[in-house]
C-alpha cells in the first residue's frame, strides 16, 4: 500500500473527491432501492421503468431534485422562499509555456530575455455560496472564494524553486431575474444575471525570493494574486430548458473592470460563454457535458513593485488569451429519504483550444466537486 502522504497534493485531493462520490452513489442507490421496494408495482410497469422514468413527476418535483440544473455560476434559480447553501472545490493544473497556440521550450523563453520562467502551477479554490429567492422570479446569491496556489519556477542557470500563497478572493453578489418562463414550473426560461464583484481579495501577496525562507519577501506575479483590487460588474444572460429526462442551457457572462486599483493597474475584462446538456438516467443520476469558452484582455497599467520581475507572468502586456474547455460531469441527487435536498456534482475536463499571448502558462486540466443543500 502506498502511504497517502507521499502522493502529490492534487492527486490526494482528487482521490478524496472520488471517495466522496462513490460513497454518495452508494447511499443514493440504497435510498432509491428502498423507495422502489416500497412502491407498489403498477400494471405494465417494470422495475427498471420505475427507476428511470421521470415523466410521471411534476416539473416542481424535478426542480426540487435539481435534475434540470447544472453547476454553472448564476445558471440556476429557486422558488420563492427557498434557501440554498453550497460549497465548490476546484483544482486546476497549469503547465507548458504557450505563445499563441504553440508550446515553446524554456530555452526559447530565456532567449527572449526572461531570466525566470514558470514550469507549472497548481491552484485549489474553495468557493462558499448562499442563494435565496424572495420570489419565484428573483434569486439572490453571494459567494466568496478561498484559494491556495503553488507555482514552480525555473531560472536560466537551471535553478528551480517554488513559491506559495493562499487567501480569500473577491466576494461576488448577483441577482438572477427570470424574464421569460417560470422558475417553479420549468420549461424554457431566460434569466438575466446582474452582479458585482467587491475587492476583498489581496493584490499584495508575497513570498520569499527564490522560495528560500532566509531571503526577503517579494511581490508575486499577477497570476498569483487573489483579487482584482477593483469593483467589477458581472452582467450576463442565461437560457435554460428541459424536456422529460433532458436538460440543456447556454450562458454568457462577462467581467467588466472599473477604474484602477491601489497598485495603479486594472486586470483585463473577461468574456465568457458556456453551453451544456444533461440526461437524467434515473431520479438520482444525471451525466452532463459542457463546453466553456473564455476570452480575457491584457492588464492596463502595471504594478510598480513588479517592474523588476523578469518572468513572463510579471508582464502586464503578456496576460491576454482565449481558451475553450470540454467538461464531463456526474450529477447525483437525493430526491427522497434523509438526504433530501442534497446534491453532489463532479465535473472534470481539459482545454481543447488555447491561444495565449505569451510566453504564458497554459492550462492542462481541471476537476471540480460541488455540494449543495436546498430547503
Amino acid at each position: 500500500m502506498i502511504h497517502s502522504k507521499i502522493l502529490p497534493r492534487h492527486i490526494r485531493s482528487s482521490s478524496s473527491a472520488l471517495i466522496v462520490l462513490v460513497a454518495w452513489a452508494a447511499i443514493s442507490v440504497s435510498v432509491r432501492a428502498a423507495d422502489s421496494d416500497a412502491m407498489p408495482d403498477m400494471p405494465g410497469m417494470s422495475h427498471s421503468s420505475k427507476a428511470t422514468d421521470l415523466t410521471g413527476m411534476t416539473l416542481d418535483e424535478l426542480y426540487n431534485m435539481n435534475v434540470v440544473q447544472l453547476n454553472v455560476l448564476g445558471g440556476h434559480t429557486h422558488c420563492s422562499g427557498q434557501l440554498m447553501f453550497g460549497y465548490d472545490y476546484t483544482h486546476t493544473h497549469m503547465s507548458g509555456l504557450l505563445e499563441g497556440t504553440r508550446e515553446i521550450s524554456a530555452a526559447k523563453a530565456f532567449s527572449e530575455g526572461f531570466g525566470t520562467v514558470h514550469t507549472s502551477m497548481d491552484m485549489d479554490m474553495h468557493m462558499f455560496d448562499v442563494m435565496y429567492a424572495p420570489s419565484d422570479y428573483v434569486t439572490l446569491m453571494a459567494m466568496v472564494p478561498y484559494t491556495q496556489m503553488s507555482m514552480e519556477h525555473l531560472k536560466s542557470d537551471g535553478t528551480r524553486f517554488t513559491q506559495h500563497t493562499d487567501g480569500f478572493g473577491d466576494a461576488d453578489v448577483m441577482a438572477l431575474w427570470t424574464v421569460y418562463g417560470n422558475s417553479c414550473t420549468g420549461g424554457n426560461r431566460i434569466v438575466l444575471n446582474a452582479g458585482m464583484s467587491f475587492p476583498t481579495g489581496a493584490i499584495d501577496a508575497r513570498d520569499h525570493r527564490d522560495g528560500k525562507a532566509a531571503l526577503p519577501l517579494v511581490p508575486l506575479e499577477y497570476l498569483m494574486q487573489h483579487g482584482s483590487g477593483t469593483y467589477d460588474l458581472l452582467p450576463g444572460i442565461t437560457y435554460l430548458g428541459e424536456s422529460e429526462n433532458w436538460s440543456w442551457g447556454a450562458q454568457t457572462i462577462e467581467t467588466v473592470r472599473l477604474g484602477r486599483n491601489d497598485h495603479d493597474y486594472r486586470l483585463g475584462n473577461e468574456y465568457g460563454g458556456s453551453g451544456w446538456v444533461a440526461y437524467a438516467f434515473t431520479d438520482w443520476l444525471a451525466p452532463s457535458f459542457r463546453v466553456n469558452g473564455k476570452v480575457w484582455q491584457n492588464i492596463t497599467g502595471a504594478d510598480p513593485a513588479l517592474a523588476a520581475n523578469t518572468t513572463p507572468e510579471g508582464r502586464p502586456d503578456l496576460r491576454a488569451g482565449s481558451r475553450i474547455d470540454a467538461l464531463f460531469g456526474i450529477n447525483l441527487f437525493a430526491p427522497k429519504g434523509f438526504l433530501t435536498g442534497n446534491r453532489l456534482s463532479v465535473e472534470g475536463g481539459l482545454p481543447i483550444y488555447q491561444d495565449l499571448k505569451g510566453p504564458q502558462l497554459g492550462t492542462a486540466w481541471m476537476i471540480s466537486l460541488r455540494w449543495s443543500y436546498a430547503f
